[in-house]
């Protein structure tokens, strides 16, 4: 046949199974010729290439010019690859990549084994590049081509461009790894294009502003940078946007603020910058607008004639010099700063339903935002770590939809207005590391919604307000790092359900209560750098004094007061990870029967008055990263370290007690490292320098 003319050989091929034909092709050059042809050139199979050890069997896209062992092997790699990189190293068993392998041919017009091509796929994993012949399956790609989960790679194909009567193109959590085609505008029927999670790089083509009848557009989690094309305006029945953890720079497009149909909206984790155009939230339909992590800015307002209508609402300033009220500086963030209300709202046409607002980890400055006190649908809103200024306004009462303030890590100052007290449906309430200052509203207890209440790393003083027992939803307090005084009220142990309890660095005084033991679910406890007094009271339920502590207890803090009296007794803290009573004045001997400590990790009763000998229990805990017990009196012999006792210890200090006799061998293998510091003791011989002084 190889003498055959090139026109002879085509009729022939066409009525031949080419895909058997094409293992010959390497072999004669004729026939390589042929298949190589533009009649064929949109002929398509499916290889079997493997299967897992679950059963499920591998395919790739085939044509006759691709057909060979080089291609398959390329395939079986790339789901080799991808599997080790989901730690499932071994669970993909090859076929021999070579001529025998079963190839089903793909007829735009018929099925494979009775089904259609994506039912077929449905139960298999697809693996190796899309070829460009899929953009000839017009009639086999009417309305959808759904690729999503599979293992196929890049680049796309610029002949999908061609399947125009697609309405769904789903591409999501593939292994693209490649551009946009620019081909892509052509597909203008498109109701939805979901390329999430598919490795894609280069810029985001201007061409997509052709796909108008786009519902939703998710290109999230892949490698796009470049500046966002200002391509919007023609998407009027655009849903959702969803372009987060990209590496998008520039502005944010104002004709994002023409997609009337617009109700999610996802932009976090790239580096927009700028400020975000007003007409988006005038969106009328728009229910969530995510901007966490970018470089967004507040900038001056525009022009202002004294009044701002809001969302249907009027606010007028009749007496207010621009040049000197603070709302107005050019470093402000009110109701204009973002541009929301460069020219006034009309009724009816801001966001009325937006529930979602997350403004977090950008470079905000100035005060609170006053405009979001109109957006009075508010559930969610996020404005922490940003550089935010000046009180919080008492409007904030207005947002009573409210489920989550979150304002942490801003520079907000002033008092917490009384007015907060009416957000009846808050559930989550954070103002950590601020410049807030005062007392804490007397009436708190009113937030009977509240889950958390975290206010540490402020200025609040005076006591803690009685009333913080009537939250009986809570489980996080964290008021640490203040300067409250006072004792902590009884209603503070009311909580049965709190998990963490916070009140750490403050001048709290006083004798620790009994009514911890009843907080079941309590996993974290620090009451350190506080002044507390007393010794840690025991419960006498039942014959056996046990510790006034709940046993589920991961964390206890008790560090820096002035705490007195027997270490309580934590053998039976079998859940304990972090336990740490240093500087205080507790006294007498270290408690017996610690060998359930399984879980401890920290261990500190350093700068104690503590005595008797250092019990070998002690020293056996398998999970054990660092031990202190300098800085106490205790004597006698080291005890004999088990083999392979503390695996994980990272750092042993004993220095500075009343230890002698000789050092036992087991410990040599501290030697040669910094972890043992044995200092200050009365030891007859040591280990070598480096290890005593550690």
């Amino acid at each position: 046949m190889n003498v055959l003319p090139f026109e002879v050989l085509l009729h022939i091929f066409l009525h031949l199974d080419l895909f058997q034909i094409a293992k010959y092709r390497r072999v004669c050059h004729s026939f390589n010729n042929v298949l190589a042809a533009h009649h064929f050139s949109n002929l398509l199979g499916l290889a079997h290439i493997g299967h897992t050890n679950g059963g499920v069997e591998v395919f790739c896209f085939v044509t006759p010019e691709t057909f060979g062992e080089a291609f398959f092997t390329k395939a079986q790699n790339n789901l080799d690859n991808a599997y080790t990189t989901e730690h499932r190293a071994g669970k993909f068993k090859k076929y021999p990549a070579n001529s025998s392998l079963k190839v089903l041919r793909i007829d735009p017009l018929k099925t494979i084994n009775e089904v259609s091509l994506f039912d077929f796929l449905k139960g298999h994993i697809l693996s190796g590049p899309l070829p460009r012949a899929l953009g000839s399956m017009t009639k086999l790609f009417s309305t959808y081509l759904d690729l999503k989960g599979n293992f196929v790679t890049g680049p796309l194909p610029p002949e999908l461009g061609y399947l125009v009567h697609l309405k769904k193109l789903d591409l999501s959590d593939t292994l693209l790894d490649g551009t946009i085609p620019d081909s892509f505008g052509n597909l203008v029927n498109l109701e939805l294009l979901d390329m999430s999670n598919a490795g894609l790089t280069g810029c985001i083509p201007e061409s997509l502003g052709n796909l108008e009848n786009l519902v939703n557009l998710n290109l999230e989690r892949n490698k796009l940078s470049g500046k966002l094309p200002d391509m919007f305006g023609g998407m009027t029945k655009l849903q959702t946007l969803s372009l987060n953890r990209n590496h998008l720079d520039g502005p944010i497009p104002k004709s994002i603020g023409r997609c009337m149909q617009l109700k999610t909206l996802t932009c976090q984790l790239n580096r927009f910058s700028n400020s975000i155009p007003e007409s988006i939230f005038r969106l009328p339909l728009l229910r969530s607008a995510n901007f966490k992590s970018n470089l967004i800015l507040s900038e001056s307002p525009p022009n202002w004639d004294g009044s701002v209508e809001v969302v249907g609402m009027e606010a007028t300033y009749d007496d207010c010099d621009p040049g000197n009220n603070p709302l107005f500086s050019s470093a402000s963030l009110d109701r204009m700063s973002l541009n929301v209300v460069s020219h006034p709202v009309q009724e009816g046409n801001a966001s009325l339903l937006l529930s979602n607002l997350d403004l977090s980890d950008n470079q905000l400055s100035g005060r609170f935002p006053n405009y979001i006190t109109s957006l009075t649908s508010l559930r969610y809103l996020f404005l922490q770590e940003n550089n935010l200024t000046g009180p919080l306004p008492t409007e904030i009462a207005e947002l009573s939809c409210l489920w989550t303030l979150n304002l942490g890590n801003n520079q907000i100052s002033g008092t917490i207005p009384n007015s907060i007290t009416l957000l009846a449906n808050l559930r989550h309430l954070s103002l950590q590391r601020n410049k807030l200052s005062g007392r804490l509203p007397t009436e708190i207890g009113l937030l009977t919604s509240l889950g958390v209440l975290n206010l540490s790393h402020n200025h609040f003083c005076d006591e803690i307000p009685e009333s913080i027992g009537r939250l009986k939803h809570l489980c996080t307090l964290d008021l640490s790092h203040n300067a409250l005084t006072g004792e902590i009220p009884p209603a503070v142990f009311m909580l049965h359900g709190i998990v963490t309890l916070h009140l750490n660095n403050n001048n709290l005084v006083g004798q620790l209560h009994q009514g911890i033991l009843p907080l079941t679910y309590l996993l974290s406890l620090d009451l350190s750098h506080n002044q507390l007094t007393g010794p840690v009271p025991v419960c006498l339920a039942d014959s056996h004094p046990r510790s006034f502590l709940p046993p589920r207890l991961k964390t206890l803090k008790l560090s820096r007061n002035q705490l007195s009296g027997p270490l309580p007794k934590y053998g039976h803290w079998g859940s304990i990870e972090t336990l740490h009573l240093d500087h205080n004045q507790f006294s007498g001997l270290l408690p017996m029967h610690t060998q359930d400590l399984m879980n401890l990790k920290s261990l500190d009763f350093s700068h104690n008055e503590l005595s008797g000998p250092v019990l070998a229990s002690v020293l056996r805990g398998k999970s054990i990263e660092s031990l202190n017990l300098s800085y106490n009196s205790f004597c006698g012999n080291l005890p004999i370290l088990w083999s392979g006792g503390m695996p994980r210890i990272q750092t042993l200090d004993l220095s500075n007690n009343q230890l002698s006799g000789f050092i036992p061998i087991s410990y040599l293998r501290f030697s040669q490292s910094e972890l043992l510091d044995l200092r200050g003791n009365q030891f007859e011989e040591d280990l070598g320098s480096d290890a005593v002084i550690g």
